[in-house]
């Protein structure tokens, strides 16, 4: 029974750490952030573009919400992170915008991001130009992408309800009104234990579903 009760423990520990902060991101600013590639080569076709950051061992997957700035492959800037969950917008790039719909906007961004764990990759350009659309309506939408928006926008009056806001991180170039249009682009990303091979959330839940079930077969055998 001991052995049952300390797999659950561990089971939920681990589960647990899906809510904490990612260590040294968003606490240490600013940061190195290198772009490392694009999907096919071109910017255009959207997520996943790929960062190198200090602080992250592995390359993470980012979203480009900035369709008018842009950079190159191997080009290193320094960044502020900023956490979506901490809803402090005060260093990122369009948080200014109409006042409280900055914060808005992120969330709904941040919500088509997450959706990208559940969602296969042939939707992720759309998804992508959905988001560029947030930040900038002149960005075009075609079907797909105006049904992500949809979607978004129907989950914002919602509310999100149950929306891990803490899991997305916005990285923002130091000179975040820099008016260059060259220079890079800002991005969002989800928080990088969540893009490797670590067993999904609702993996955990269904093992220790398991776990509670065969501790309760043996108190009653």
């Amino acid at each position: 029974m001991k052995r049952f009760a300390v797999l659950i423990g561990m089971l939920l520990a681990a589960a647990c750490t899906y809510a904490s902060p990612i260590p040294g991101l968003g606490s240490t600013n600013p940061i190195s952030v290198t772009l490392l590639s694009f999907p096919g080569g071109l910017w255009q076709n959207g997520y996943p573009y790929t960062l190198g950051m200090s602080g992250i061992t592995n390359p993470i997957d980012a979203m480009c919400d900035d369709y008018t700035h842009g950079g190159s492959i191997g080009e290193s800037w320094q960044a502020n992170i900023t956490n979506l969950g901490s809803n402090n917008l005060t260093l990122t790039r369009f948080g200014h915008e109409e006042a409280a719909l900055g914060l808005a906007f992120y969330r709904e961004a941040g919500w088509i991001l997450l959706q990208t764990l559940v969602t296969p990759s042939s939707a992720y350009q759309d998804m992508n130009y959905a988001v560029w659309h947030i930040f900038d309506p002149a960005v075009p939408l075609d079907p797909g992408a105006q049904a992500w928006l949809n979607a978004a926008q129907t989950e914002m009056a919602k509310g999100f309800p149950g929306v891990p806001f803490n899991d997305v991180f916005i990285i923002t170039p130091l000179d975040q009104y820099d008016p260059n249009l060259n220079h890079p682009q800002e991005f969002l990303t989800i928080d990088p234990r969540l893009q490797s091979s670590t067993p999904e959330p609702g993996t955990l839940l269904l093992l220790g579903t398991g776990l509670v079930g065969l501790w309760r077969r043996k108190l009653l055998s």
